[in-house]
């Protein structure tokens, strides 16, 4: 039984996204946040994305896994790690409510610890569970093509130039498609994840969209949340109408729209 290192496992609903397919927005999930991010390890040349809002995942071996004692608690136990699959399915089956849609499986980087993340679908698959993957992570195509059968709903951070990604923008972002594509054919409902900031350029997103539309992937347009500390600020709302029309040059109307992080502004998990 294979073991792997995950920061948090805890129910809440889902923040990000909107209404277009693929989009499990304001439903009941249970979240695993798996723990270490290649991005902010420099898989890509920089140091992570400037906006990062789970940088505690960012550690791949954390000594402990925080676990919320009761669905809708906010309060947590901690659990040693590394933990087996069958540890994290004993957990979600006891975080389980009525209402649970999915399970979401987040991070850091789900993808970046593969064998132990496909024995844990494996489980949760066996045990009737639905999948919602979130992923950045480019480096491991061949292995998405082997669980995405698995996948029901799938979000693809798409990484806009000013997150500081990457020091290759642009290579990364058209990898970030082929993982739209590969879930796609694989049958699950996927869309792709665009955060923008004040800072982030019309031509840059145009890229984004243009290609979004090329395979006909839902592209959902997220305001960043601004950090207390941080220089980083939203897009005005000129801004927001430009993206949004930029986006509707190459989708439907149903398949763009925007969101922001419900989650951090009613202060829940």
């Amino acid at each position: 039984m294979l073991e792997g290192y995950i920061q948090e496992i805890f129910s809440s609903f889902q923040g990000e996204g909107t209404s277009v397919e693929g989009s499990c927005y304001g439903l009941r999930q249970i979240f695993l946040r798996f723990s270490g991010c290649p991005i902010a390890q420099g898989i890509h040349g920089t140091k992570g994305c400037i906006w990062c809002d789970s940088p505690l995942a960012w550690n791949s071996n954390p000594e402990k896994c925080l676990v919320e004692i009761q669905a809708g608690k906010q309060s947590f136990e901690e659990k040693n790690n590394p933990l087996t699959s069958k540890e994290v399915l004993d957990i979600v089956k006891r975080l389980e409510t009525k209402d649970l849609h999915s399970i979401s499986l987040t991070g850091g980087e789900p993808l970046y610890q593969p064998e132990f993340l496909e024995e844990v679908i494996q489980r949760l698959k066996e045990n009737d569970y639905q999948i919602f993957l979130e992923t950045a992570y480019t480096n491991n195509l061949e292995f998405l093509k082997k669980i995405a059968n698995k996948i029901d709903f799938a979000c693809v951070d798409i990484k806009d130039k000013s997150a500081n990604a990457s020091s290759q923008w642009e290579i990364l972002v058209k990898e970030e498609i082929q993982m739209c594509e590969i879930l796609k054919v694989a049958g699950t409902k996927i869309f792709a994840k665009c955060v923008i900031t004040s800072s982030t350029k019309k031509e840059d997103f145009e890229i984004i969209a243009k290609l979004c539309g090329e395979i006909d992937i839902p592209l959902v347009v997220q305001l960043v949340t601004p950090k207390m500390d941080s220089e980083i600020t939203q897009p005005s709302w000129g801004q927001i109408q430009e993206f949004t029309g930029i986006a509707a040059k190459y989708l439907s109307s149903d398949k763009t729209g925007i969101s922001v992080q419900m989650h951090k502004f009613i202060n829940i998990l």
